[in-house]
């Protein structure tokens, strides 16, 4: 005769925010998790695996050389904004200049 296992999962009791819970009770209807259990573990998971590492910890799927080349471009976009801006204060200054001169003749 062979013998039933069955897992018996530690229960933990608490409370949470109201629209937190028909959230979660949304997700369960649709189909996105199959009970509230199987969504805490998951997200008791995901949290647990990013505990420890820096905030703003985002990667958005993208490993380390996506993340720099992205950087990277944000950089380069800055600065050419910056150029631009540069120029054309340079630009207006000129004008600002050619109107005094016009102005006085």
């Amino acid at each position: 005769m062979t013998k039933e296992y069955t897992r018996r999962k530690p229960v933990i009791s608490g409370t949470i925010n109201p629209t937190n819970k028909k959230r979660i009770d949304e997700l369960v209807k649709d189909g996105e998790f199959a009970s509230v259990s199987d969504f805490l573990n998951q997200a008791v998971s995901d949290y647990l695996k990013n505990l420890g590492k820096p905030p703003g910890n985002l990667s958005f799927g993208m490993d380390r050389e996506m993340i720099e080349e992205v950087v990277r471009e944000q950089i380069t976009l800055y600065y050419a904004e910056m150029k631009d801006k540069e120029l054309k204060e340079n630009e207006m200054k000129e004008r600002q200049n050619k109107m005094k001169s016009m102005r006085f003749k």
